[in-house]
């Protein structure tokens, strides 16, 4: 188990920065073991969501461009809940099914299997890309014909339920679990489902179902309002609402297709760049999360094997990347963390990071970094380096507090565990870390330019967390990314 006291004295005392002042000595998406698939990263929220891994898989899919001319993109999981911000040539755009990779020319972007994909939302992000872009969508999006729609009878059963149970409230409202819940149930409705002949009684019955269902809470499905990408309306009756999917389903049919053998053939050729993009993050998995914040898919890197049918498993892949807000954590829902940040530090952070939902616009709760937390969730995650976002935000005149570990009611050293009554049992116990002035930061691009008190936190953090560091962002500009590969 590491040492925090000890590691803090080895960095702050004795000056080792275990060469994480400098890049790394080889590039790990090339210099692989036997068996890792070279040219292979996917990167994962390491805490709670919203850290900003978009704009770092933006970053790698335009670098992996360059010099491949071609790479794969794939987005494994969750569905319209996500959300993250791209800038496109000085315009920002804000995606939530697309993968990041939708703007590099050359790639082909998949919508997994293990996602729920909201065909209106998808067609408005398509032409939302081409409006800010001026063309058409400059990747080639597919489709997996076993991904399962999330549609707006889904959004309008979460609506209902979310009244009628206190269950529902840590949803976002994009219908994603009772998505999810109809693979379980054995009545999912796939995007394969649209390219039959058949497809309107299909969907028909699926509609009569939540009809059903909605029915007996008490509710009326035409009736209810849903929101989407164009805003809210009803779903109204179930030829209004099979009207409106047909004209979503002629729009993406070109894209809609079986990606088994296309995976298969890609992930066998290394020479391919292969990046996997998940939405969420490991703190709201419904394994590893606080209820009932949590998501319905799997946001670690396990979920790859699954939406890809077992082509890809997650050890064969070079980099697994844990994506962390450097200098704090934020959280949204009802659960509360150990860490809780006070007034005014807290809105201090909120108001210069931007720290609210991308998708709902909820404020975030902020908290100091947790070490037994974040260790947690490389552990289960399988996670094997780190980015650091928001390195700009951080203070000289506030030093840097972090949770080394917990003592329970008793008085007794206690490992973190994704329940919320036994975080409200816990005490943390705190390092404080000279900081930097994020002002000065803001926008470096290169490691030599940071300053010693930053160089020294990372080394710490990552030493602690017993990952390597990989990319780090110093701003919200597109290319204010700082890179530990050679």
């Amino acid at each position: 188990m590491i040492d925090d006291s000890q590691l803090w004295q080895e960095i702050y005392e004795q000056d080792r920065l275990f060469d994480l002042d400098r890049r790394l000595p080889e590039n790990p998406l090339v210099a692989v073991a036997a068996g890792i698939r070279k040219n292979s990263i996917a990167i994962e929220g390491g805490a709670f969501g919203d850290e900003g891994k978009g704009k770092i898989v933006d970053e790698l899919c335009s670098r992996f461009a360059r010099h491949f001319g071609a790479l794969i993109v794939y987005r494994w999981n969750g569905g319209a809940n996500a959300g993250h911000t791209i800038e496109f040539e000085g315009k920002r755009i804000a995606l939530h099914q697309l993968p990041s990779g939708a703007f590099t020319p050359g790639a082909i972007v998949i919508l997994g299997k293990g996602m729920v994909v909201h065909p209106g939302d998808v067609v408005t992000e398509m032409h939302e890309v081409e409006r800010v872009t001026g063309q058409a969508l400059p990747a080639r999006l597919l489709i997996d014909a076993l991904a399962v729609l999330a549609l707006d009878t889904h959004r309008a059963f979460e609506a209902q339920l979310k009244m009628w149970a206190s269950g529902g409230k840590g949803a976002t409202g994009r219908g994603i679990s009772p998505a999810y819940a109809d693979v379980l149930l054995r009545h999912p409705v796939r995007a394969g489902d649209l390219q039959a002949a058949d497809w309107r009684d299909r969907l028909g019955r699926h509609y009569d179902l939540y009809a059903a269902l909605i029915g007996g809470l008490g509710g009326t499905l035409a009736e209810t309002e849903v929101p989407s990408l164009a805003g809210k309306y009803p779903v109204g009756a179930k030829a209004v609402f099979l009207d409106r999917l047909a004209v979503q389903r002629d729009a993406l049919l070109p894209y809609i297709q079986d990606v088994h053998q296309l995976v298969f053939d890609a992930w066998n050729n290394s020479e391919i760049p292969f990046v996997f993009e998940g939405a969420q993050a490991v703190g709201l998995d419904p394994r590893f999360g606080v209820y009932p914040d949590v998501t319905a898919s799997d946001p670690t890197f396990g979920g790859i094997l699954h939406s890809t049918e077992g082509i890809v498993h997650p050890a064969q892949i070079a980099v697994k990347a844990g994506a962390i807000k450097a200098t704090y954590t934020s959280s949204v829902g009802t659960r509360r963390l150990p860490t809780l940040m006070d007034e005014p530090l807290a809105n201090r952070i909120r108001e210069d990071a931007h720290e609210y939902g991308a998708t709902t616009r909820r404020p975030r709760d902020i908290a100091y970094i947790d070490l037994p937390c974040l260790r947690f969730f490389a552990r289960v995650s399988g996670m094997t380096h780190l980015v650091l976002t928001h390195l700009d935000i951080a203070y000289a005149d506030t030093p840097i507090r972090v949770c080394t570990h917990y003592t329970d009611e008793h008085g007794q050293v206690a490992p973190y565990r994704p329940d919320q009554n036994a975080l409200n049992r816990m005490a943390p116990h705190y390092l404080e870390l000279p900081s930097w002035d994020g002002a000065q930061v803001r926008g470096l691009k290169t490691l030599e330019e940071l300053p010693p008190e930053a160089i020294r936190y990372v080394a710490f953090l990552c030493r602690a967390l017993d990952v390597t560091p990989i990319f780090g962002t110093t701003g919200p500009q597109r290319d204010a990314i700082l890179s530990w590969i050679p």
